[in-house]
Formats: C-alpha cells, structure tokens, sequence
C-alpha cells in the first residue's frame, strides 16, 4: 500500500512539474509574447527556427517542415505546448498526449541540442517524464484514472503510441504539403 502511494504521488510530481514548464512555455513565452510570430520582431520564431538549422542533426528536415511557414508552425508549437500542459495537468489522453510530447521534445532536443547543456538537458529529462507516464500512465490522481474504470482502452499503451505516432507524421506530412 505504501509503495502504491508513494509512486502514485512521485508520478503526481512528474506530472505537474513537466506541466508547468510545458505551460510556461505555451502560454508566457509564446501566447502572451506579441514578438513570438511577428516576423519583424528579434524574438519571431521563423528566426529561432533558422538559427537552430545552423548546426542541428535534422537541418534539411527543419528546412523542409518548418522554415516554409514558421507562423504556422509557431502556431501549432504554442497550441501543442500549451494542451500538452493543461491535458497533463489534469492527467486527461495521458498516454496519447505523452506519445505527442515525446515526438515534440524530440525535435526540440535534435534541433537545439547543439546550442547547449540546457536545452540538451531539458529535453531529454522531458523525453524520459513522457516515457515514463506512457509506461505507467498518469496515477490515480487523473481523469484518465477515473475514466479507466469504465473504459479499458484508456490503460492500452500501444493503441495511444499508434495513434499518437499517426498524429505526429499527420502533421509532418501536412507541413511538408502545404
């Protein structure tokens, strides 16, 4: 009982602490900032974008996906980062939003790892929260654990990583069409 509680707490930990870098991100950096998709701004993100191809393992896919329509792709960023806070927070599409998090922080770390320890750190940590919360799901202290005891589904890793998975490409392959 006591190894139950104290690993449904620890996984409450994981959740609201990658939450709120995930909202802080979204919301104050990216909503709350004017200059975020304002192409005459130091701080647009079609800049961010270009200076994190310079020296990033995956230039020609950001060259491809995200440096023809930086708006859309800033829009999508912010919307992503702001739902993957909120959806974790509350521990609701746990899995599936983990399986989102994890395609995107995986980006992140392959585009701007090179710039230094901090990003290459945060995002690996966030690599390894989402893991663990696709692995384990989000604890009691969810939605998802309420609606589990309903629908089964909710606890199926693999269906959540197809679909999350299906998402990403979804998207990718969008960018790249548009």
């Amino acid at each position: 009982m006591a190894k139950t509680m104290i690993s449904n707490n620890f996984t409450l930990i994981l959740r609201i602490s990658i939450a709120s870098i995930w909202l802080y991100a979204g919301i104050l950096q990216k909503l709350l900032n004017p200059a975020f998709l304002n192409p005459s701004s130091e701080q647009y993100v079609g800049f961010t974008i270009q200076y994190l191809s310079q020296g990033s393992i995956i230039r020609q896919f950001l060259y491809i996906v995200a440096m023809p329509h930086p708006v859309l792709v800033g829009t999508l960023v912010m919307i992503g980062e702001i739902s993957f806070g909120i959806l974790t927070l509350i521990g609701l599409m746990s899995r599936l939003c983990s399986v989102v998090a994890f395609y995107t922080n995986l980006i992140y770390f392959l585009s701007a790892s090179w710039t230094g320890a901090e990003e290459y750190g945060l995002n690996l940590l966030m690599m390894i929260i989402n893991a663990y919360i696709i692995a384990y799901g989000p604890g009691i202290y969810s939605i998802d654990s309420l609606v589990s005891r309903k629908v089964n589904v909710v606890n199926n890793k693999i269906i959540w990583i197809i679909v999350g998975s299906a998402i990403y490409v979804a998207i990718i392959v969008y960018l790249i069409l548009v």
